[in-house]
């Protein structure tokens, strides 16, 4: 069952990065270097890319460093943080702003919908939780600290930001950052409530294995 739904996981994304990616293409007069550095600017894209990367790995059968990165529980827990960022976000702040029709609808619904309810679902019946501890915290916020710094810099030079909360142009540095802060705030939150699901679950399972 795990296989099965890892593959799945690995089928949309294969279908919906490369289309939106396309779409991005196809709807702006940017060159294929302009269009590859805004297309992955997107934390969307960024972590819808780690999943397909993540899903690819755990289907191949060779046992290269990669795979045993992708297969530690520590790693598939920080991932699934990731896309439940990226699904809440969206679907709690982004959706209202959101006018996506045809294809853009697919694949949005697919990157912050169906990824991350499926991630999760497989994260939670799958995923070995007993290594799970909070001293992995600063190692797991890493990723979206540099994301956020780096999008406020690129956005001086480029006056491009990808999402409206964080658009240090309209709104100001101080607004931005501090916007930036929460929503790293977010996914320490986040990350504590799913160590804390996995050590719940561990403990209950040692409970049920000492009283069969």
């Amino acid at each position: 069952m795990s296989k099965v739904l890892i593959t799945a996981i690995f089928i949309l994304e294969c279908f919906a990065l490369p289309v939106q990616y396309f779409l991005l293409l196809h709807d702006t007069e940017f060159t294929i270097f302009e269009a590859t550095i805004r297309f992955f600017s997107y934390f969307t894209i960024l972590t819808n890319s780690l999943v397909a990367l993540c899903s690819f790995f755990l289907l191949t059968t060779a046992d290269t460093r990669l795979k045993q990165f992708f297969s530690k529980s520590t790693t598939q827990t920080a991932i699934t943080v990731y896309i439940l960022i990226v699904g809440l976000v969206y679907n709690i702040i982004l959706r209202p702003l959101a006018e996506f029709d045809g294809l853009h609808l697919v694949v949005s619904e697919i990157f912050h919908t169906i990824v991350p309810l499926l991630f999760l679902y497989f994260w939670i019946k799958f995923v070995p939780k007993q290594t799970l501890s909070y001293k992995w915290l600063p190692m797991w916020m890493i990723y979206p600290l540099v994301y956020v710094i780096y999008t406020l810099f690129h956005g001086i030079f480029s006056g491009f930001y990808p999402y409206p909360f964080i658009d240090a142009g309209k709104l100001g540095y101080a607004v931005a950052t501090t916007n930036g802060v929460f929503v790293l705030v977010a996914f320490i939150l986040l990350s504590a409530i799913l160590i804390a699901f996995g050590k719940f679950r561990t403990n209950v399972n040692i409970t049920d294995e000492g009283t069969s």
